[in-house]
């Protein structure tokens, strides 16, 4: 990967270039076209030649509020007066310059800036890079307003400007919802109290650190502005319907009828409601039709996604160029596996039914899971608990094959058909490796975020989004699901169960206490259960990760130190397991015959390391 060195003026900085899966994204264009709009504005000559501190100050007190339309801010806003006021003599850069102390700030801001260039996330590089009189409005109105806070020395003015909310930040908030705002118009959309800057859609877009760049504003936009997107006229209809016949109607039923009244060809209305609202009930509960939201063109992946999202079971009752719905199947996928199959729970509740339950050391009194282990045992099907129907149980042989396509793990067997993803290990152990040498690079630094390149971690996380995408396809995105279904109906309706945890773990604890207990039953060997959870759990994060992964997104320190931190975490925890890996093959090296061999090979050659032993086992310390 090349890399760009660009002189700066306060020394050289390394800029990572693009990649053929990723590059750096630029900002977004609504959002940019709010920047230049906002620069031109500040840029504006509205003093007067002989223009004096006080009266300027006057100006910058004025509040920063965003645009509610086209040449429309709130009367008392900073950018309502400077777009209202007629052009005079002097800017606001020119009373800069003339004002000796403040001109001097004013060159020195963008040296020391550099400095901390690579600690500022995405969204403030956006703000502070080619607006110049955005700059000078921070300055001059740090300068002039805040005497108290340090900011007539260089460091003090710096610090309030890129991290005070009324500096920098003020002017990302005004960029997201002004953006967000044009997209509201252009789209039509009824957004009740969209306009008012005191709402709470737009307390929740300053709140939700809506990344600026392109291709990721608009969508983590819609997804917070479809929270507020007004459903009143479609909402009376059902509820007059519903209290006209006695209806009792879920809110999840609600919410499905809001969607076949949108999308209804026959207009819905006081009249017709209620012949065509209990005819989409049936439709929703007999699950015969498909009716799709309207859209203009922009596939709903929120929706299409849901099927792979993963709830951890913590046991509380309060309880582009890739395909990102693949990759986050994968990581459903992964998670299935590690749980299922390495903790052993399918084989774990298979030995409960066949074995334990046999053996008649539960009295079974609660008809709901007499039902549950009917089903599971005698029928073969299990209950999807999020769709409410009834589901064929996986087979282990199904499982391992698409294991194997996809992580090439386990050694199942595989049709001609199959494509084995022979390079995702490969991958994943690189991955691993860029991140421990960038947390050791990290360590040593004497300031991280400046010289300690990311660019290694990205492209390992490209390479595997890249890889994942192109072989969690066909059938694995079909099976995935009902895995996980299949592992989420096991855990919650029978070893979450009291009865269950009562009788099998009667010390008290969480799930996993009863598989263990099963475990060591059916293998007399206790299972690193806690261990392989974490495992999965952590593994699931990093491939979720990996799926909404975004160039800018990595950019900022906050969510890149997160990612980092999850791979450090399951590098440790699989370290523990290789560790049990370790000790097995130990154990196993008892057998006087191959003592003598080991003997006679170890006269021959020199022994290898402990780790080279590990990796003579089929793993090593960062496997999968």
């Amino acid at each position: 990967m090349a890399t760009t060195m660009t002189d700066s003026g306060a020394g050289w900085r390394m800029r990572r270039s693009s990649t053929t899966i990723g590059a750096v994204p630029d900002v977004d264009a609504t959002a940019r076209k709010c920047l230049e709009e906002l620069n031109t504005l500040l840029g504006k000559a509205i003093f007067a030649a002989g223009v004096k501190e006080d009266d300027v100050k006057a100006v910058l007190a004025k509040p920063l509020t965003p645009r509610k339309e086209p040449g429309k801010w709130d009367d008392k806003s900073l950018a309502h007066h400077f777009s209202t006021t007629a052009v005079d003599a002097k800017t606001l850069s020119d009373y800069i310059h003339q004002t000796t102390p403040l001109s001097l700030l004013r060159y020195a801001f963008p040296h020391h800036l550099e400095v901390e260039r690579a600690t500022l996330d995405a969204n403030v590089r956006a703000v502070l890079e080619g607006y110049p009189a955005i700059i000078d409005y921070l300055v001059a109105d740090a300068y002039s307003q805040r005497k108290d806070a340090g900011t007539r020395s260089i460091e003090g003015l710096v610090n309030y400007v890129l991290r005070h909310s009324d500096g920098v930040r003020s002017v990302v908030d005004y960029a997201v919802v002004t953006a967000a705002r044009e997209l509201i118009d252009r789209e039509h959309l009824e957004v009740p109290d969209a306009d008012d800057d005191g709402s709470a859609v737009v307390a929740t877009l300053k709140k939700a650190g809506l990344p600026l760049s392109a291709g990721a504003f608009e969508k983590s936009a819609r997804a917070v502005i479809r929270q507020f997107i007004s459903n009143k006229e479609e909402l009376k209809y059902i509820d007059d319907v519903a209290k006209e016949l006695k209806l009792d109607l879920s809110d999840a039923l609600r919410r499905e009828l809001v969607k076949y009244v949108k999308a209804s060809p026959v207009k819905i209305t006081d009249a017709n409601a209620k012949y065509f609202i209990p005819l989409f009930i049936s439709q929703i509960e007999e699950a015969t039709a498909v009716v799709e939201e309207p859209s203009d063109g922009d596939v709903d992946l929120e929706r299409a996604e849901r099927d792979f999202d993963v709830h951890y079971f913590e046991d509380d009752r309060s309880l582009i160029q890739v395909s990102q719905s693949a990759v986050k199947c994968a990581a459903q996928l992964y998670y299935s596996m590690v749980v299922g199959d390495e903790l052993d729970v399918f084989d774990v509740v298979n030995y409960f039914t066949h074995k334990y339950l046999i053996r008649g050391q539960i009295e079974i009194q609660d008809p709901r899971l007499r039902d549950d282990l009917q089903m599971y045992v005698f029928s073969g099907e299990f209950i999807d608990l999020e769709t409410k129907k009834t589901v064929d149980r996986t087979r282990p042989a199904e499982r391992d094959m698409f294991y194997r396509q996809v992580f090439n793990s386990g050694g199942g067997a595989v049709t001609d058909d199959v494509i084995v993803n022979r390079e995702f290990s490969r991958l994943w152990k690189v991955l691993m490796l860029e991140s421990a040498r960038y947390l050791e690079r990290a360590q040593l630094s004497p300031n991280p975020h400046s010289f300690v390149s990311k660019q290694n971690v990205m492209q390992a996380v490209e390479d595997l989004q890249y890889n994942l995408s192109t072989h969690c396809t066909g059938m694995a995105t079909v099976i995935s699901p009902l895995i996980y279904a299949e592992l989420d109906f096991v855990i919650k309706r029978i070893f979450m169960h009291s009865e269950v945890r009562k009788h099998v773990a009667p010390g008290g604890g969480t799930w996993w206490r009863v598989v263990e207990a099963l475990h060591m039953g059916m293998k007399h060997a206790r299972p690193k259960a806690t261990v392989l959870y974490n495992k999965a759990r952590l593994g699931h994060k990093i491939i979720r990760s990996i799926a909404e992964y975004d160039p800018a997104t990595f950019e900022s320190n906050q969510h890149f130190s997160a990612f980092i931190s999850d791979v450090d975490a399951f590098i440790t925890t699989q370290s523990i397991l290789q560790e049990a890996l370790t000790d097995d093959l130990k154990s196993t090296d008892e057998d006087d015959e191959q003592a003598a061999v080991n003997g006679a090979a170890a006269d021959d050659q020199e022994m290898p390391p402990p780790a080279a032993t590990a990796a003579a086992g089929g793993q090593d310390e960062w496997d999968f």
